[in-house]
């Protein structure tokens, strides 16, 4: 698993690239963590599942934004997704701007439940 090139800036980041809406992005990693911590095992295992796994886990993510898109009425959206993030304990979700919730945005958990919540809500 190739996590180098991270650079701490409240949390472990690098660059990532990643197929979201049928389009390639380059979007930030991010692994949470405090001044004097390293990636923990737990998101070290997650985001090796994530790489393994990456295009099950991005056409997953197209999946619960369509299903949250339709179950919640929402027309002519806009989504970009920004970062992906690493919770100590494992949990990551794709974090996205949105056109119906500027202020807050979306998270779409991939694991280790998969659900479409507020990034507040998530973080």
């Amino acid at each position: 698993m190739n996590i180098d090139n991270l650079i701490f800036d409240y949390g472990w980041r690098k660059p990532i690239n990643l197929t979201f809406e049928n389009k390639k992005v380059n979007i930030e990693l991010v692994f949470n963590a405090y001044d004097d911590e390293q990636v923990s095992v737990e998101q070290m295992n997650a985001y090796e599942d994530f790489i393994n796994h990456q295009n099950r886990y991005e056409n997953k993510a197209n999946e619960l934004l369509s299903d949250f898109v339709t179950q919640n009425q929402i027309d002519n959206y806009d989504v970009k997704a920004k970062t992906l993030y690493f919770n100590r304990d494992g949990e990551f979700a794709l974090l996205c701007d949105c056109s119906w919730d500027i202020e807050h945005g979306i998270a779409i958990i991939l694991s280790p439940k998969q659900l479409v919540i507020t990034q507040d809500d998530f973080l």
